[in-house]
């Protein structure tokens, strides 16, 4: 489920914004159907009656979840008589937090100019910078090191204060949409490095990355692309709330996910740029990458010697 960050820039609190939402009734002017006059669809419920509290790197957020679905007329099927094809309909949900000062969202669309749209939409807003789009910043550079530290340090915490452990890697494609087998600290070391060998060079860049992450009594299966956007697989979420309902689930995950996991896993990685003790540099990733052929090379010899053995 793919997944962004927008900043609400208006001023209002994030009470004001939800109370906004909610009362749609007294800015909204309905869209209505060419061929009925009927008004479309336009809904927005909020979850919890009350604002929900949780602390995350020691800061205490406010937040709640919203689920909306509103139609539109399709352009070029206005006199189309099957309603199907004239209307369609939007949808998707919300989660907005606040930490007293600003407040932001994260929503189950890409961090585009549609959603965009969607957004100001249910705001009701009108100006441009109302709401920007609130991207992490990641770049390939990134995901060479999560691989090189799964090979080398699954075990080992990303986090000083916290268990935040790169279990394995999933999956990642690149500029040809390959995606690769699992690529892990344990099992076969060398299946892992062949993986990682041939994806590295048969791409020409690495554009998304799926860890799976053991945080604290979390596990937890994420996407990461270059532009920022995440994606969360609750369907393989094991942890504290996987018997909550479903909306608890998400908004606390997604939460977690964005407010503390990317932002560790971040930190870690221009932690171990700037270390004095083998930094990961430029000559780093060219150490990694020789060992990496060196090994495979080390076992096809052994394999050509075996083979040669059982000839004579």
């Amino acid at each position: 489920m793919t997944l962004s960050r927008w900043t609400d820039n208006s001023e209002n609190s994030m009470e004001e914004i939800l109370e906004n939402m909610l009362n749609y009734e007294n800015w909204l002017t309905p869209e209505v159907d060419p061929l009925t006059n009927d008004d479309l669809r336009y809904h927005v419920h909020k979850f919890f009656e009350e604002n929900q509290m949780i602390t995350l790197n020691n800061q205490e957020f406010t937040y709640n979840y919203i689920e909306y679905e509103y139609e539109r007329v399709r352009p070029g099927e206005e006199t189309n008589e099957m309603r199907s094809s004239r209307i369609y309909s939007i949808s998707g949900y919300i989660i907005i937090y606040t930490d007293g000062i600003n407040t932001q969202c994260i929503t189950d669309r890409s961090g585009n100019d549609g959603t965009k749209t969607i957004l100001r939409k249910l705001n009701n807003y009108n100006k441009r910078l109302e709401l920007t789009s609130n991207p992490f910043r990641i770049d390939e550079d990134m995901f060479t090191w999560m691989i090189y530290r799964v090979l080398n340090y699954s075990e080992d915490s990303l986090d000083d204060e916290s268990r935040l452990v790169l279990q394995q890697i999933i999956g990642f494609k690149g500029s040809t949409n390959d995606r690769l087998a699992e690529v892990k600290g344990t099992g076969n070391r060398i299946m892992n490095l062949l993986s990682t060998l041939a994806f590295l060079f048969e791409n020409e860049q690495v554009s998304f990355i799926k860890p799976r992450i053991n945080y604290e009594n979390e596990t937890i299966e994420i996407s990461l692309d270059l532009n920022g956007t995440i994606d969360i697989d609750f369907e393989t979420y094991v942890g504290n709330y996987i018997m909550r309902q479903d909306y608890e689930k998400k908004s606390i995950v997604t939460l977690i996910t964005f407010l503390e996991i990317i932002p560790k896993i971040l930190t870690s990685y221009h932690n171990d740029k700037e270390k004095e003790d083998t930094p990961w540099s430029i000559d780093e990733k060219v150490c990694f990458f020789t060992s990496i052929g060196e090994s495979i090379q080390e076992k096809i010899i052994e394999k050509i010697k075996l083979a040669s053995s059982e000839a004579i």
